[in-house]
């Protein structure tokens, strides 16, 4: 089982690979239905229902909420499971043929939500507006990483790291074998709860860290990038542009190894000298509080949105959610 986020609040409003992830499906049940539905519940019950059968699947994470999900994919079947209400909304490639749409707002109860109406319509609205102040500290924090990258760029040797790229790409070239199409995942995210992170797909890898500042290792990512056809691409949740990381197949090359302690370095900071120190901590510094104001406001975003997820628990008919899980379920495994 591996963990990611499937999209994320980045400096660019949230972002996803929805479209591209879910393409070369076999099957894909897109569930639909507003807050306190029962999706992530589903999701959540049919990636048990995996691991009991002992397949290997994904969790998807969601950022607003890192506790829900925002998908399940099956790998041994190439089938997913994912919530395509906004802002992950994704539409129907193939309706019947490969996909299933199920409305989980067809259980609601509509006299039940009536009387609460103005209040829910209140607290989604409240909502809205702490992810546009989200998104405008992100966009400050992003002006700072611009900063930090413009003063790193004058300080580094690009063409010596781009030919330790080709080296390395040389010296593993005969152990990632046939690569899969390539993937573009985050497995971190900017959460309420702070930056949440998942190492799960570096287990059983030979990894490779990559020592040195962001702008040294976007050179030696981008280089490697262009030498490979597929993988798996691990994107930074600030700037999706960047890249902290490449997996192919059981080689995996990143920033930040998580607890990992089995792994090699790659130390490119000798083909980097820092004029500016003090100006690139203080970009950093204001990368770090602008991140956090955002955090701020998202942990707020969440609580409307947990005050209004109540009223629609109350109003679900959970008897018809079951018949819908079962639809969901025979999509999946039969």
């Amino acid at each position: 089982m591996e963990r990611y986020f499937l999209g994320n609040n980045t400096a660019h409003g949230f972002m996803g690979n929805y479209e591209q992830e879910l393409k070369d499906k076999d099957i894909v049940v897109l569930l639909k239905g507003g807050p306190g539905t029962g999706k992530s519940t589903i999701l959540k019950r049919i990636a048990a229902e995996a691991e009991k059968r002992g397949y290997a699947y994904e969790k998807w994470y969601c950022s607003g909420d890192p506790k829900s999900l925002d998908g399940v994919f099956v790998k041994d079947l190439n089938r997913a499971v994912v919530d395509a209400t906004a802002p992950h909304a994704t539409g129907a490639d193939l309706p019947v043929v490969k996909d299933v749409i199920v409305d989980l707002a067809s259980s609601l109860e509509r006299d039940k939500l009536q009387t609460y109406a103005n209040e829910i319509k209140r607290l989604l609205s409240c909502k809205k507006h702490e992810f546009m102040r989200v998104y405008h500290h992100l966009k400050l924090a992003f002006c700072h990483f611009e900063n930090k990258i413009a003063l790193e760029t004058s300080s580094v040797s690009a063409p010596k790291i781009r030919a330790i790229a080709v080296d390395f790409a040389r010296r593993i070239v005969g152990e990632t074998g046939i690569l899969k199409a390539k993937r573009k995942l985050f497995a971190s995210a900017i959460c309420p709860t702070g930056e949440s992170v998942f190492y799960d797909f570096l287990h059983g890898k030979k990894i490779f860290k990559l020592k040195g500042s962001d702008c040294v290792a976007n050179i030696f990512f981008e280089q490697l990038a262009s030498l490979f056809e597929g993988g798996t691409y691990i994107l930074k949740p600030l700037e999706p542009r960047y890249i902290d990381g490449i997996v192919l197949n059981d080689v995996a090359v990143v920033k930040d190894v998580g607890f990992e302690t089995d792994f090699e370095e790659i130390d490119l900071t000798e083909f980097e000298k820092f004029d500016y120190p003090a100006d690139l901590r203080d970009e950093q510094n204001g990368e770090t509080l602008e991140t956090a104001f955002a955090v701020e406001h998202l942990n707020r975003a969440r609580e409307f949105h947990l005050e209004a997820e109540k009223y629609f628990v109350g109003a679900m008919n959970w008897d018809k959610n079951e018949r819908l899980y079962q639809k969901v379920f025979d999509a999946v495994f039969s």
